[in-house]
């Protein structure tokens, strides 16, 4: 039996993450919705993202953004939507000098650019449509 996890699941990053940091989270999309992996800038209700990694089935497509001072910046599309209904998946989220690199399955997809200091990071949140099987930071 798969290990689960609650969702909203919300990971604190007390070190933060650095150039390097691989986060990996793998899960299965029940039905044809949304979910999201945000990392946020604190814990609190409101905080800055560094990042929003948003699939979206409904509209097949994937959709990069940033929230600074509640506000959002311009939204960033990944080329087409690497995820299907149903289908167990695989992200990486890799931290660069450049931005964060984001792996499906074995492919590269997308690069978003830092616009938000990296060294702000303080949380990752997964929600959304998704059964989370696994979330590991390293």
């Amino acid at each position: 039996m798969a290990e689960s996890y609650t969702v909203p699941h919300k990971v604190s990053l007390p070190e933060g993450i650095r150039v390097g940091t691989v986060m990996r989270i793998r899960g299965v999309i029940p039905k044809t919705g949304r979910f999201h992996v945000n990392l946020l800038c604190s814990e609190e209700q409101g905080a800055d993202a560094a990042l929003h990694f948003n699939p979206r089935l409904d509209t097949s497509e994937v959709v990069f953004n940033s929230l600074e001072r509640g506000t959002w910046g311009p939204e960033e599309r990944g080329p087409g939507i690497p995820f299907q209904h149903g289908q167990p998946f695989e992200v990486l989220l890799i931290a660069t000098d450049d931005g964060f690199k984001t792996v499906v399955g074995d492919s590269h997809f997308h690069l978003f650019r830092h616009r938000v200091p990296l060294a702000r990071v303080r949380a990752m949140e997964v929600g959304g449509d998704v059964q989370l099987q696994s979330v590991r930071i390293f």
